[in-house]
Protein backbone atom coordinates (compact mmCIF):
# COMPACT_ATOMS: atom_id res chain seq x y z
CA UNK A 1 0.00 0.00 0.00
CA UNK A 2 1.68 3.16 -0.83
CA UNK A 3 2.14 5.93 2.03
CA UNK A 4 -1.07 8.08 0.95
CA UNK A 5 -3.48 5.82 0.66
CA UNK A 6 -2.15 4.90 4.19
CA UNK A 7 -2.04 8.49 5.16
CA UNK A 8 -6.26 8.55 4.32
CA UNK A 9 -7.05 5.79 6.22
CA UNK A 10 -5.27 7.10 9.25
CA UNK A 11 -6.89 9.89 8.73
CA UNK A 12 -10.48 8.59 7.79
CA UNK A 13 -9.95 6.09 11.35
CA UNK A 14 -9.04 9.26 13.17
CA UNK A 15 -5.60 7.25 14.49
CA UNK A 16 -3.27 10.68 13.67
CA UNK A 17 -1.68 10.53 17.24
CA UNK A 18 -1.64 6.81 17.29
CA UNK A 19 0.33 6.73 13.72
CA UNK A 20 2.80 9.16 14.71
CA UNK A 21 3.58 7.27 18.27
CA UNK A 22 3.26 3.98 16.52
CA UNK A 23 4.17 3.95 13.06
CA UNK A 24 5.25 0.46 12.33
CA UNK A 25 1.95 -1.00 14.38
CA UNK A 26 -0.49 0.76 12.84
CA UNK A 27 1.28 -0.22 9.53
CA UNK A 28 1.00 -4.06 10.54
CA UNK A 29 -2.22 -3.16 11.50
CA UNK A 30 -3.40 -2.00 8.14
CA UNK A 31 -1.67 -4.78 6.62
CA UNK A 32 -3.17 -7.57 8.52
CA UNK A 33 -7.17 -6.09 7.77
CA UNK A 34 -5.86 -5.99 4.11
CA UNK A 35 -4.98 -9.97 4.31
CA UNK A 36 -7.99 -10.43 6.39
CA UNK A 37 -10.54 -8.67 3.53
CA UNK A 38 -8.39 -10.31 1.01
CA UNK A 39 -9.63 -14.02 2.14
CA UNK A 40 -13.20 -13.23 2.05
CA UNK A 41 -15.38 -15.22 -0.65
CA UNK A 42 -16.76 -12.24 -3.51
CA UNK A 43 -19.59 -13.01 -5.04
CA UNK A 44 -22.37 -11.09 -7.34
CA UNK A 45 -24.61 -13.01 -6.51
CA UNK A 46 -26.66 -11.42 -3.24
CA UNK A 47 -28.84 -14.54 -2.95
CA UNK A 48 -25.44 -15.72 -1.90
CA UNK A 49 -24.46 -13.26 0.80
CA UNK A 50 -25.18 -14.32 4.33
CA UNK A 51 -27.34 -11.66 5.46
CA UNK A 52 -29.80 -9.66 3.44
CA UNK A 53 -28.68 -6.09 1.81
CA UNK A 54 -29.81 -3.29 4.35
CA UNK A 55 -31.87 -1.01 2.92
CA UNK A 56 -32.74 2.63 4.33
CA UNK A 57 -35.94 2.60 5.75
CA UNK A 58 -38.64 4.44 4.38
CA UNK A 59 -40.79 7.20 6.04
CA UNK A 60 -44.96 6.55 5.70
CA UNK A 61 -47.30 8.99 6.09
CA UNK A 62 -49.57 9.44 9.01
CA UNK A 63 -52.14 7.61 9.64
CA UNK A 64 -51.20 4.41 7.95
Amino acid sequence: MDDATLAALIRAAGLDETARAYPDDVRDAVATVLRQRAGLPRTSDPTLEPTPAHRAPVAQEAGR
